[in-house]
């Protein structure tokens, strides 16, 4: 285009700019974010479009956990804003957090007649957190769970009402990256955050009970209770080690620490089965899926490099472990027990 043409060029007004946004095919979402399996027969995917001039949602339904395609599953739902993280309340209701700090609890609708068909029904919502709320965990009673985020703070809810029952304003100095509670007590949860500290809370007290991890500079990026053996936590940094940490202990400066990558570690899940207890899962900020055994000073028994985006979502079912990734796959991986390894793929394009 030469000087001319841009002098007979007619200029685009704002609000002409936003109808022609307004007007655009919304872009599909890819970059999945989490993962949760309820049983063979129910589980949920979540994602965020990051391609896109708004970051908006999607969530997924599938009723059966071998074609967890998304293109097969039996509910799609777009949202108006980016998820982070979800939790199954029961077998037909879950909480998901977005980057809106927001606070949602679904009911999922399975009734296929024509005149209802499948759906998510939005029955609570709230929010209070002042940034992205990043992480939710469930208490073992199901009446409550706790949040945390972006901004400094760890908020405990209320289901029934979905209202904060206690904040810890500045539970860290830095954005709050994990929370998990302690799979035997309804008030107990542990929480990591890029400060370089993990700490043990009791939500009955005003401040955190214990320190369970602290190094100076380091930033902390994931943390998850032992579902069968409750006074281990593992801890992950983002310059790629993990820690695992007795909580009776009070020596927080020598918990035992290895080095598993060269990559931020994003998000760690021991196996529930209680036989295999000693497995725990892992994802970096790379395209690999791993599995430690905490037992034998995190030796790998199990790598797998099927994506090819980063990895967010980690759910175990029964002995299986699946992923998910910003690539916009779910991913299998057979555990087995003479460290075989193989992968099955699911696409969703």
């Amino acid at each position: 285009m030469d000087h001319t043409d841009w002098e007979d060029a007619s200029p685009i007004s704002s609000e002409s700019f936003r109808n022609t946004l307004l007007n655009r095919p919304p872009v599909r979402t890819k970059n999945l974010q989490f993962l949760l399996i309820h049983d063979e027969h129910n589980a949920i995917v979540g994602g965020t479009s990051m391609t896109d001039l708004f970051w908006t949602g999607a969530l997924w339904y599938f009723n059966d956990i071998s074609e967890l395609d998304r293109k097969k599953a039996a509910i799609t739902q777009e949202l108006d804003t980016g998820v982070c993280d979800a939790v199954y309340l029961n077998e037909n209701k879950f909480v998901v957090v977005d980057d809106s700090g927001a606070v949602q609890i679904f009911d999922i609708m399975t009734d296929n007649s024509p005149e209802q068909p499948a759906q998510f029904l939005s029955v609570a919502y709230a929010c209070q957190h002042d940034s992205s709320a990043l992480t939710v965990s469930l208490f073992p009673d199901k009446k409550n769970i706790i949040t945390a985020g972006m901004d400094y703070c760890i908020k405990v809810w209320d289901l029934e009402e979905l209202i904060a029952t206690h904040t810890f304003h500045y539970a860290h100095t830095d954005i709050v990256t994990s929370v998990d509670v302690k799979p035997t007590c309804n008030h107990i949860a542990a929480s990591a955050g890029l400060d370089g500290e993990s700490l043990l809370w009791d939500v009955r007290c005003s401040k955190a009970v214990q320190v369970l991890y602290s190094k100076s500079g380091s930033q902390l990026t994931a943390v998850t209770w032992n579902t069968n053996v409750d006074h281990l936590v593992a801890i992950g940094a983002e310059d790629g080690t993990v820690m695992l940490v007795d909580v009776r202990r009070t020596d927080v400066e020598s918990p035992d620490v290895w080095t598993k990558c060269d990559r931020g570690v994003h998000k760690l899940l021991f196996n529930p089965n209680p036989e295999k207890k000693d497995q725990l899962a892992c994802c970096f900020n790379n395209t690999t899926v791993n599995v430690f055994d905490s037992y034998r000073e995190l030796l790998e028994i199990y790598k797998d490099d099927g994506h090819s985006d980063f990895v967010r979502g980690l759910a175990w079912h029964k002995d299986d472990l699946f992923s998910c990734s910003w690539d916009g796959t779910v991913n299998k991986h057979v555990i087995s027990s003479d460290d075989d390894t193989k992968s099955d793929k699911n696409n969703g394009d």
